[in-house]
């Protein structure tokens, strides 16, 4: 019993030891992928299964056994994966059921009614710098306490349970070093490799341009900008290169795309009989070297009332007849006058002028 207790201590302590790893790995740039598979059931039946991925420490992915599907929380994750390999993790976790299963009805010995509910955990992780394979750790335990494992210096099995001991010489022929390290391969260091990648390329790809910078009608503007990144935009908007506080403003907040990006729009809406020029937006985002201004709004048309434009014409009218009899008067009086009268005398004046 004594022993039961101190290796379920060095159990929990082993997993804190790699959570400070884990958290150590994170700060110094270093990635890490962890999978916890966790199987709770009699040695007659499998009641529970569950697995759980995380990233960083992160929680990243999980699968239940109760609808059999494999969720992952971030659809950029997705993308990186591809639905083949997610499709096909799928399906192992499903054929897991039945490992763990085996596991359960071979590994608990003490339990001849096969009435108690017992626990058989699978763990792995792996480490990476860059694009280099720094370390991974593969272990089973059974009720909380460490069973067997892979020692990576030695590439062999180890049992830390003596009735594990027997089952060493079978998970040497059956699962020997190669196999685990290509397993590992397969489920561990290639996925973190292709997020990491992936996750990369969002990082270092421009922005999209924006999708509209219109007026909406006549009384509001509006510019939406895509990222690829949920972090913080600002999209102040400037008249004639000064920002604006005045008028009225509404913004959409970050939110999410289909395409897994992220828009932000803003609308500015402009007081009765602003026309709408020398308008632009200035966007400032983590993914852009420098604030990007994009151009100016084009000036809307002033719009005008048919009664001003028919007073309009109705002057216009007015004025051309005015001077049309000016013109005729003042051709009648000179006519009437001699070159040098006209050279001394005042020069008539228009009768507009002297009413």
């Amino acid at each position: 019993m004594e022993g039961q207790k101190t290796r379920g201590q060095f159990f929990s302590a082993w997993l804190l030891i790699v959570g400070m790893i884990v958290l150590k790995d994170t700060k110094a740039a270093y990635h890490s992928l962890e999978m916890c598979f966790t199987a709770v059931g009699t040695t007659k039946s499998l009641l529970d299964f569950t697995m759980v991925g995380s990233m960083n420490g992160v929680q990243g992915s999980f699968y239940g056994k109760k609808n059999q599907q494999l969720v992952i929380k971030e659809s950029w994750v997705s993308q990186a994966l591809g639905a083949q390999y997610i499709e096909e993790k799928r399906q192992k976790l499903v054929y897991n059921e039945i490992d763990f299963l085996w596991a359960l009805q071979n590994w608990i010995q003490n339990d001849t009614k096969g009435e108690s509910n017992h626990t058989v955990q699978f763990w792995h992780d792996c480490h990476l710098d860059g694009d280099i394979h720094m370390s991974s750790h593969f272990w089973y335990a059974v009720d909380g306490e460490t069973f067997c494992g892979i020692n990576e210096k030695l590439k062999h099995w180890v049992a830390m349970k003596p009735e594990a001991e027997c089952f060493r010489p079978f998970w040497e022929v059956i699962f020997p070093y190669k196999k685990i390290k290509r397993y590992m391969e397969e489920d561990c260091i290639e996925p973190l490799r292709k997020v990491l990648k992936y996750s990369s390329k969002r990082e270092n790809d421009p922005p999209r341009k924006p999708t509209s910078l219109l007026p909406e009608d006549r009384i509001s503007i509006v510019l939406q900008y895509t990222v690829l990144t949920p972090r913080h935009i600002l999209l102040p908007w400037n008249q004639y290169t000064v920002l604006i506080l005045s008028k009225k403003r509404s913004s959409s907040g970050t939110l999410p795309n289909a395409d897994a990006t992220f828009y932000l729009q803003v609308t500015l809406e402009l007081p009765p009989g602003d026309p709408g020029t020398g308008y632009t937006c200035v966007v400032e985002h983590s993914e852009l070297e420098t604030p990007a201004m994009f151009p100016e709004v084009p000036g809307k048309p002033p719009m005008v009332r048919p009664w001003v434009m028919a007073l309009s014409i109705l002057a216009t009218v007015i004025l051309l007849l005015s001077c049309t009899v000016s013109f005729k008067t003042w051709k009648k009086k000179k006519a009437g006058t001699t070159p040098q009268e006209q050279l001394e005398g005042p020069l008539p004046l228009s009768p507009l002028l002297l009413h």
